[in-house]
């Protein structure tokens, strides 16, 4: 009997300790949701990565430059439901524009009908997310348009972004590129425009064979490829990545982006990443990451880890209105490709009871 009621009390006494600790965790996330962390903010003689937008997108009154054209893409023409809406919004924003969608097949049809000297690496690449990279750079040299990934929203028309310039390349937000990468900018490739036959687009496609071999995804054909390519097209070298523009016009990101006017035919604009890419990715190395970073980053860490850190800070201080005021297009960061999605039971839909038929195109030869 003694026995027993000491068994009983020793399960008794672990439930009550777990019961604290529960309670104790809870409180703890309770006190940090009402009173969240502050963060530092380093004093630097150029304390941000880009100037805070207070205008719109620039803009012109003349015809578009960039092809009314939306691509995008998935396996097949059945997409996750997850997507739907997002699909929806470019269609409900961009009414009078063509819709082109991609699937594996139709994709390796272009390749091999229009680029068959590439067929070979197309076909051995290790994986289909360098395809589906890859893939983004043929569609936006042979037609033209508005290159972005399904888990982007559109948040309105996307017209004014056509006229000013030849190619435009948004970054991802700094907080990934000083956080994860240690770099001071990272291009993307979700979301991206251009014209047709632009010669940057060329010079990545003519590279995607030497890079193929690439241990990382993201080098292979992925941002980080993106981002060497746009180092190389404009003759960049090591310390002109740290050099900051000597002329910012209050609205472009302060790093150099070489002498190119950025209005030629052949140029790449980079905007501030208010217009396009606004959001962090919530996945792997997050904003709970970045903020602790920042709460014990000492003070003989990086330039670049303080600017990252005060980009931070200056992002968690906005209000919706102001974050998103002149934001064109929202990225979601479902990240497809990650396990977590994938150990998720996803629905289907099929594109054509998305897309209305007289916006739709299905790419054949």
């Amino acid at each position: 009997m003694r026995i027993v009621n000491t068994c009983r009390r020793n399960r008794i006494l672990a439930s009550l300790i777990l019961a604290f600790v529960v309670c104790g965790m809870m409180y703890a996330k309770l006190i940090h949701a009402l009173y969240p962390p502050v963060l530092p903010y380093f004093h630097l003689e150029v304390p941000y990565f880009e100037p805070e937008v207070k205008d719109d997108f620039p803009t012109s009154t003349s015809a578009p430059r960039i092809p009314h054209i939306i691509h995008q893409t998935y396996k097949s023409e059945e997409i996750p439901s997850d997507f739907v809406k997002n699909v929806q919004s470019f269609v409900h924003f961009n009414r009078n524009w063509t819709y082109m969608f991609w699937t594996d097949a139709t994709a390796r049809q272009l390749i091999e009908a229009r680029y068959p000297a590439f067929l070979v690496l197309w076909d051995n690449y290790r994986s289909n997310i360098n395809k589906a990279d890859a893939l983004r750079y043929f569609v936006l040299y042979e037609f033209g348009g508005i290159y972005a990934d399904l888990d982007f929203e559109c948040l309105r028309a996307l017209d004014p972004v056509t006229r000013k310039y030849a190619a435009i390349f948004p970054l991802e937000p700094f907080e990934h590129s000083a956080f994860r990468l240690k770099i001071p900018f990272l291009l993307n490739n979700a979301i991206m425009m251009s014209r047709p036959r632009h010669p940057f687009l060329k010079f990545m496609i003519d590279n995607l064979i030497a890079f193929q071999m690439q241990l990382e995804q993201l080098d292979v054909a992925g941002p980080s490829f993106v981002t060497t390519n746009f180092v190389l097209y404009y003759k960049l070298k090591g310390n002109d990545l740290y050099k900051l523009n000597s002329t910012p016009d209050g609205m472009l990101p302060y790093f150099y982006e070489g002498s190119m006017d950025e209005t030629d035919e052949n140029a790449v604009y980079v905007p501030n990443t208010h217009f396009f890419m606004n959001t962090l990715s919530t996945s792997g190395l997050n904003e709970q990451y970045f903020t602790d970073t920042c709460l014990h980053l000492s003070p003989d860490s990086s330039t670049l880890l303080k600017r990252g850190c005060n980009e931070l800070r200056r992002r968690k201080s906005r209000d919706s209105e102001r974050q998103f005021r002149f934001t064109f297009t929202m990225h979601h960061w479902s990240e497809t490709y990650s396990p977590s999605w994938k150990k998720v039971w996803h629905t289907y839909t099929n594109i054509r009871s998305i897309i209305p038929t007289s916006m739709l195109q299905i790419y054949s030869e």
